[in-house]
């Protein structure tokens, strides 16, 4: 039984499964300070953005403002805790936004209990979490 009344409002981020992995969290991003500033602003515009929304209107934005879903396995980071932790499957896929004028990526994973909550799980700060094509 799913007891959550926050379901279909404005989305809820929570940080409580992000990765452990240093060049996928916050840290490596403070510690480039010459880059930093002019990131994290970006990066807090993006959360104030997405946590202003529902679902619904993220879902019919591109890809470029909205998000897309990318599998889980075709990450270049370890989501095993996150996956066990939050009954993730290797066909689960990552949900993934886009930043800082499209140089940067923040990864999240919706809630299964409660749909407005969404899991910040890591951030992609050099292209390299993930095949980006060319």
């Amino acid at each position: 039984m799913n007891n959550c009344i926050a379901n279909n409002n404005h989305i809820i981020l929570s940080f409580k499964y992000s990765v452990k992995s240093k060049d996928y969290t916050m840290n490596k991003i403070t510690k480039a300070r010459d880059k930093c500033n002019k990131i994290i602003q970006k990066l807090f515009e993006k959360l104030e953005e997405i946590s202003g929304l529902t679902w619904i209107e993220l879902q019919n934005r591109p890809k470029e403002t909205g998000y897309e879903m990318i599998p889980i396995s075709e990450f270049n980071i370890n989501f095993d805790t996150i996956k066990q932790e939050l009954n993730l499957s290797d066909d689960s896929k990552i949900i993934v936004f886009r930043f800082n004028n499209q140089k940067c990526r923040l990864f999240g994973v919706r809630s299964h209990e409660c749909s407005s909550i969404l899991y910040i799980v890591g951030y992609d700060w050099d292209y390299s979490a993930y095949d980006h094509g060319s």
